[in-house]
């Protein structure tokens, strides 16, 4: 098993502490020197600092905010405005907002397809789950589609709509007017 020794010292560093400042390049970088990132990839440290990320959280509601970007108002309106939704066409939607703690920048899609998966999203046999990933730390968003939306949905638009009803909100840092605007844009798209 190897150690990271930094300039003959072993490091004391609480590593809960550091996981949400420091991406875990830097946080290699840090403990290490750029001489030894490279032989610490596959050593038991960094399987140790991985296996505390990429844990799928449990859903609270339609809107799983662990970014912290709303307040509990804008929370309770999108879960309103997508019960709603739910209700009129059997479609699932959830919002999941992915802060560093949660996954590393490169691993965002995969987290986000794994999430959707764990949460059951969609009935079963129309496979209508749609699971929107926005990470502002990551400056990602992700819309996984069910397969049975896919068939309605292409990816080319459902690109379109990341680009044209999301982006200029999120740009601007008007997180819930983006994530309306894009909510309100899919939902016509399918109905």
């Amino acid at each position: 098993m190897e150690t990271a020794v930094c300039y003959g010292v072993t490091p004391t560093i609480d590593m809960h502490l550091l996981r949400p400042i420091l991406p875990l390049s830097l946080l290699l970088l840090v403990l290490t020197g750029p001489a030894r990132a490279a032989a610490l990839r596959n050593s038991a440290t960094l399987r140790n600092i991985a296996s505390r990320l990429d844990t799928i959280p449990r859903p609270v509601g339609y809107v799983n905010d662990f970014e912290h970007l709303f307040t509990p108002g804008q929370i309770d309106a999108l879960d309103s405005m997508i019960h709603d939704y739910e209700r009129r066409t059997t479609i699932e939607i959830a919002v999941l907002t992915v802060d560093t703690s949660l996954t590393l920048p490169g691993n965002f899609d995969f987290f986000t397809q794994q999430t959707m998966n764990a949460w059951g999203m969609g009935k079963k046999g129309k496979e209508n789950g749609i699971l929107i990933g926005i990470s502002r730390s990551f400056r990602k968003i992700r819309i996984q589609n069910g397969s049975g939306i896919q068939q309605l949905l292409p990816n080319a638009d459902t690109k379109k709509i990341i680009d044209d009803a999301f982006i200029p909100f999120f740009r601007k840092g008007q997180y819930y007017e983006g994530i309306v605007s894009g909510l309100r844009t899919l939902m016509q798209r399918l109905e």
